[in-house]
This record gives structure tokens, sequence and C-alpha cells, in this order.
């Protein structure tokens, strides 16, 4: 019994030390073929699988093919650095600005997918350009130059395209509206459709969201009287503590923002693969049908991310 066990764990110790007893090359090659957060793991099991872990070989296989041309084309300045995984770790913990300024780049830290963030002066924005009803601004927590602040609208319309191509190939993605309220009049009890489908493809993934994190109710036949007298909202909120959520109301089932670590909220739009790469991924938030005064929402833009088991 005792000689079967001391067979096993020497088969045991044999097979564990196999992979740091190989040349430093083929230890590389191995180690590209898992994921930063494997490769980080096992960087810590001796010093020559450190050694494999931190060579340019690893890191080159796990940054974008196309990630030379993104960093020539950035505004941003970008340290110099000796070696890829530091580049690695830092497009994982610093988006840079790219096309102008107007996106944003990144990566997912633990598996290198993707990331990029639309911002405003990106998206299509009805009346956008219209200072009676918008107003572009600068403030000093947003990565972009300019936000979009909303001063006053009963359409409320924001869309952004972005192509598959550009993004990891065969992975699912989700959108999320990155925003602030200056003021959230108009916001605290109107449901908004939201939607991420293929552009020219009319969606079938409309959803109903709130903008405001601690929405109230109100019935469906305010929004009927308030399409035709904007005017009129002051006088139902003043009425709301009168209302309450149906039981059968599925408003548990709805999407609510959630308040980010840098201080914005973000409110998901929705989800999609990356199977084609000639599609083009159309992402859209609106509330056009109630005709329902808004102003105060602050929009910084569309961050689009890997989604992570």
């Amino acid at each position: 019994m005792e000689k079967e066990k001391g067979e096993e764990d020497k088969r045991s110790s044999s097979s564990s030390t196999c992979l740091w007893m190989l040349p430093e090359g083929c230890i590389a090659e191995i180690l590209s073929l898992t994921s930063p957060r494997d490769v980080c793991r096992l960087s810590l099991v001796s010093p020559s699988l450190q050694s494999a872990a931190d060579s340019d070989s690893v890191w080159e296989k796990f940054l974008p093919s196309d990630y030379q041309s993104i960093i020539a084309g950035s505004p941003t300045p970008i340290p110099d650095f000796r070696s890829l995984k530091d580049l690695y770790v830092y497009l994982s913990h610093h988006p840079i600005l790219i096309d102008e300024g107007r996106k944003s780049f990144s990566l997912e830290k633990s598996t290198g997918k993707k990331c990029y963030f639309l911002g405003a002066r990106y998206l299509t924005i009805a009346w956008g350009d219209t200072p009676e009803y918008w107003e572009w601004t600068s403030l000093p927590e947003s990565r972009f130059l300019e936000v979009a602040q909303l001063k006053v609208v009963w359409w409320l319309e924001i869309w952004g395209t972005i192509r598959a191509g550009i993004l990891s190939p065969m992975t699912s993605y989700a959108a999320y509206l990155v925003y602030k309220f200056e003021d959230d009049y108009g916001f605290d009890t109107r449901q908004m459709e939201v939607s991420v489908g293929i552009s020219g493809v009319e969606s079938e993934n409309v959803r109903v969201a709130y903008l405001h994190p601690d929405p109230q109710f109100l019935p469906e036949f305010v929004y009927d009287e308030l399409s035709f007298t904007p005017g009129s909202y002051n006088f139902f909120t003043q009425m709301e503590s009168n209302w309450h959520w149906p039981e059968d109301s599925d408003s548990a089932d709805t999407p609510l923002p959630k308040l980010r670590d840098d201080g914005w909220f973000e409110l998901e739009l929705g989800e999609f693969f990356t199977g084609n790469e000639d599609d083009f991924i159309e992402l859209r938030m609106q509330d056009v049908m109630t005709g329902c005064r808004k102003k105060g929402l602050i929009v910084e833009g569309i961050e689009i991310r890997p989604r992570i088991a």
C-alpha cells in the first residue's frame, strides 16, 4: 500500500514539474495559448515560469493584432514601455483617446478583448446641434473634451453605430449609456426605450428601462395627457404620492442604471455577438412617444465592453 502511494506521489511530482523543465521558448509558446489571467497566476510558480510569462512573445498574442495602428492614431501621450506586458497593463487601466478624441480604446484586463467608448460627439443626438435644446460643455470628470447637456426636449433620441469588425471577433459584447444628471426633470417617472441591433434591420430586442435610479410610478393615462399638454407634468408629479406600483407590475424586471466608480451612471442598452465583421451594430436610447418634457441629462457616451463569464 505504501509502495503504491509512493509511486503515485512520484508520478504526480514528475508531471507537475515537467512544465518548467522545458526550454523557456517552449514554455512561452504554451503560455501564449492560455489567457492573461492564467499567465499572471503561473508566473508565481517558479522563476523560470516567471521569465517566460513576462516575455514579449507571450504578451504579443494577448494584444490585438492592430494595436500598433490604434496607438499610432491616438492623441493621448503614451509612455515608452520596456515590455509588451507593461503596455498591456497600461491599456487595461488607462483608456486612450482615438478618432480625433471622439472615442476611447482600452483592453479588458482579464482577457485582452477590445473595449470602445463612443463619446457624445461621436453619437447622433436628435437636435443635438440646436442650442435651444442641447449645450456642448466640458467636465473635468469626463475623459472626453466635450459632453452633451440637455437643456430641454420633448423628443429624446440618442444612437450610435460601430462596425463589428473593429471589435474582438466571436465575442459577446454589451453596450451601456453613460450619463449623469444636473437635473432629473422628466426622468423620474418616464421609461425609455433601449435597443441594440444590426443597423438597417428593425430590432426585435427593444426593451423599456429607466435612466433614473429611483423611478416613481405614473399610470399610463398620464402619458396620454402629457402627449397633448406637456406643461401638465408638474401637476401630475405633485400627485405621484397617491399612486403606487401595481402588484402585478413588471417593474422589478425593468433595467435600472448602476452608479460607476467614476461617478457616472450606466444603463445597459443590450448585447450582441461579433459573429460577422461586416455588421454595423446600432445602439439606441429614446423616448419619442409621450411628449414629456425632459431636461438636465448629461451624456458622456456609450461604452462597449465584452461580457465576462
